[in-house]
């Protein structure tokens, strides 16, 4: 008899996983950073939504809001932008490619003064995303981050995001409102 627990929850796994990568299905999620140094802080939330065109291939936008600090130098950032991201793998855990590109407005508060500037960031990064369930997942994404804003030298490096995304299932959602 435990064997055939065993099976079935097997089963009941390996089918969510495959599943929640499929084309048709969306993701809504996001992720966050922190960086903090000496006389330095950086705050930054990058919520995202995508569909599957194709499985494992999604497709979508993303938001990029930031706040900066360097002493008595501050910004505040917003982006918005388009991402692609292919999942590898057919398990609970499935390692991913995301890149991004955000068209940026960055406001400048300085001591003297304001400023205004645009910009273009880019992130390129390999991520990992672990399935809590048949809808969560936690993951994990590090990349190259580079920022470039109008009459200034880019300026770029290493990122690390921590986040989830939930993945949709529309003929799943369908089917619940038609039982109720």
């Amino acid at each position: 008899m435990k064997k055939i627990y065993v099976y079935v929850l097997a089963m009941c796994l390996g089918y969510g996983a495959m599943a929640q990568t499929e084309h048709g299905n969306w993701l809504i999620g996001g992720n966050f950073n922190i960086n903090t140094a000496s006389n330095s802080t950086t705050i930054g939330l990058n919520p995202t939504a995508g569909y599957f065109i194709a499985d494992n291939f999604a497709v979508g936008g993303t938001v990029q809001l930031e706040f900066d600090k360097f002493g008595e130098n501050k910004s505040t950032t917003f982006g918005i932008g388009p991402l692609a991201r292919y999942y590898f793998g057919k398990n609970n855990i499935k390692p991913f490619v995301d890149g991004e590109l955000n068209f940026l407005s960055e406001k400048f508060k300085f001591p003297t003064g304001t400023n205004t500037e645009n910009g273009v960031n880019y992130f390129l990064g390999l991520g990992l995303a672990l399935f809590l369930n048949q809808n969560v997942a936690l993951e994990g994404l590090a990349g190259y981050d580079h920022t470039k804003i109008k009459d200034a030298d880019g300026d770029g490096g290493f990122g690390l995001r921590i986040g989830f995304q939930v993945y949709l299932r529309p003929k799943n959602v369908v089917d619940q409102i038609k039982t109720q």
